[in-house]
């Protein structure tokens, strides 16, 4: 591989996301492909999506003319060296693809991650596996029959922990920067040209892509963009060292892997997304929560509760993705020394941050029973209205089903519109404890959250503000996201049974009258019993 193809790759890349990602941002902004400010949102106002799109084109572009300029480049790459490219390329397009639908229509988690399966399952199978679980100081163990399932795992693991750092401005562009730089330097290391290109050429459209990304950034990764670098990274990582075939039942080397510790290696090599998927799914599942439920307890949450900026997350986050990097990059060089002497100073620094930021509070019984049941009680009522308002068969049912949830999550008021179209059925302007005219008489203490979702192509639109709380623990985000889940499918209910055109027309500002709403709530019972 020529020093010429691999900074033509680079440069070529960075140019082109310097120039296209405007335009995207543009497109987004034309197209409302926007994310809206929200209950787990760090934004205040829409910021535009299709970065992702950006960032692909920009490196598939540069990619392409770094063929075309070099004649394939002569005979670096070979059949299976295109082949392996391809494998690369394609399953990340396709996991982009299905970020892409989920920016646009708001996938459920459930397809989101079945879309993402399918080409992971699918590399895995076509492509390379982990043969072979090889842990320091013991003997390797053959994978045999799980070798697909166990790789499919650790990829799906890499682009969901990518997913969840990317929300801070600039956080998952940095983090997948630094991993695009020490996979080419591992790719150098064990002599896999192809790799090196294609690793530099995604950190080209990266970097161009960062300054727009940045703090206050004007256009996101969206889901397309932060899966593409998952998968992207993901899948190379697997596929680190090895170039015997595009399947790795052809001729594979000893043991099935090119090098000593490969899970183990490449997993330090991603260590950031690694390290939030595993806090993530323990700390859902020792609350009796579903792992694919959205919370506000991730790293990048908690640092900001303590006053850090999104510049500083991202700085710190960079040097907790290189420190285990450089570990494993002197474990490829054999040092094994300063390898074990990094790893030691990261596990202080783990311990130390871990412990800082709350994440062993799983060791405090009495906590995690404590607040475990309240998870379950609000999961349970939330699941309950669901089913009721699949039954309900005009729109008065499902208002009272919206008065009955919003009573017990604890919202001081909201509203919910619908209008119709002219040659429909009329439309709705539904509200309870909602006074536009009186935003001048609340201060501080009586404004609670406020929140709101829109309908894909302005469908149909609610918000709501929820009483004020002293401070807003990670149960009080927990509400916040079932009840916009159920305000969302109560909306599609609504246009369901009405039949019309619907349109949305929210109020610039929102306001409610000062009083509460009376009874003794979910909220209200839930608070009691943090603080008693």
């Amino acid at each position: 591989m020529k020093v010429f193809h691999l900074q033509f790759v680079f440069l070529g890349a960075l140019v082109l996301s310097l120039v296209l990602t405007p335009l995207f941002r543009s497109l987004a902004l034309r197209l409302h492909i926007v994310d809206r400010p929200g209950h787990r949102k760090t934004h205040k106002t829409p910021v535009s999506y299709l970065g992702g799109a950006a960032l692909l084109l920009s490196f598939l572009l540069a990619f392409g003319l770094t063929l075309w300029v070099s004649n394939g480049l002569e005979s670096t790459l070979s059949l299976r060296g295109y082949m392996k490219s391809f494998l690369i390329l394609g399953c990340t397009l396709g996991v982009a693809l299905v970020g892409l639908l989920d920016d646009v229509r708001n996938l459920s988690a459930r397809y989101k991650f079945m879309g993402q399966a399918v080409f992971a399952l699918a590399f895995t199978f076509f492509g390379f596996q982990f043969q072979v679980l090889h842990l320091p100081g013991l003997p390797p163990v053959s994978l045999g029959l799980l070798s697909v399932p166990v790789t499919a795992f650790w990829i799906l693991s890499v682009v969901n922990g990518f997913n969840m750092i990317d929300g801070v401005d600039g956080l998952a562009v940095s983090v997948g920067s630094v991993s695009l730089v020490l996979l080419a330097v591992a790719s150098a290391y064990v002599e896999n040209g192809l790799e090196m290109l294609l690793a530099l050429g995604a950190l080209g459209a990266l970097m161009g892509f960062l300054p727009f990304n940045w703090k206050p950034a004007t256009i996101y990764l969206g889901d397309a963009g932060s899966g593409a670098v998952g998968m992207f990274v993901a899948c190379s990582l697997v596929a680190l060292g090895q170039s015997y075939g595009t399947t790795p039942r052809m001729t594979p080397p000893s043991w099935g892997q090119p090098f000593f510790y490969q899970i183990v290696i490449v997993t330090l090599l991603v260590s950031y997304p690694a390290m939030e998927i595993l806090l993530s799914v323990t700390r859902r599942l020792l609350r009796g929560r579903p792992v694919w439920r959205a919370d506000k307890g991730h790293i990048h949450h908690r640092l900001l509760n303590l006053g850090w900026q999104p510049q500083g997350i991202c700085v710190a986050a960079v040097g907790f993705t290189l420190l285990p990097g450089l570990a494993a990059l002197t474990t490829l060089a054999h040092y094994h020394g300063w390898a074990a002497l990094v790893l030691v100073l990261f596990g202080l620094i783990i311990g130390f941050g871990l412990s800082a930021l709350g994440f062993l509070d799983f060791l405090k019984p009495n906590l995690i029973d404590r607040l475990r049941p309240h998870y379950q009680i609000a999961h349970h009522f939330i699941a309950m209205q669901k089913v009721k308002l699949t039954l309900a068969g005009s729109r008065e049912e499902v208002l009272a089903l919206v008065d009955q949830a919003c009573h017990e999550m604890g919202v001081k008021g909201y509203r919910l519109i619908v209008m119709s179209d002219e040659h429909q059925r009329g439309g709705l302007d539904y509200t309870h404890d909602f006074d536009p005219t009186r935003i001048s008489t609340l201060d501080a203490s009586q404004k609670g959250p406020v929140d709101r979702v829109q309908l894909h192509g302005g469908m149909g639109g609610a918000e709501w503000m929820f009483e004020p709380q002293a401070a807003e623990g990670e149960l009080d985000v927990e509400y916040r996201v079932l009840l916009s889940e159920f305000m969302r499918e109560a909306l599609e209910k609504t246009v369901q049974l009405g039949r019309h055109q619907v349109t949305l027309e929210l109020p610039s500002v929102i306001a409610f009258p000062q009083r509460h709403i009376s009874g003794h709530h979910l909220r209200k019972r839930s608070h009691h019993e943090k603080t008693s």
